[in-house]
């Protein structure tokens, strides 16, 4: 009984984290487009190049929003 006690009354709930969200540059996706490296990228492997472009677009419209929302 001592022992239950002693574990519920050393329970406690922690406080929650805060969680910022980035600021994008709203141009990100044509910064990397003039990369000095962008063409090299294209040619060496145009699938993922394309893929993460369009995924760093997709975040940062998102991240946009919410910002916009907060």
């Amino acid at each position: 009984m001592l022992l239950s006690l002693v574990l519920v009354s050393g329970c406690k709930t922690t406080k929650t984290e805060v969680i910022s969200i980035p600021q994008v540059p709203q141009d990100i996706v044509q910064r990397m487009m003039t990369h000095p490296q962008i063409d090299k990228a294209w040619d060496e492997v145009p699938e993922f190049t394309r893929d993460a472009l369009k995924t760093i677009s997709d975040q940062a419209a998102q991240l946009e929003l919410k910002n916009i929302d907060n």
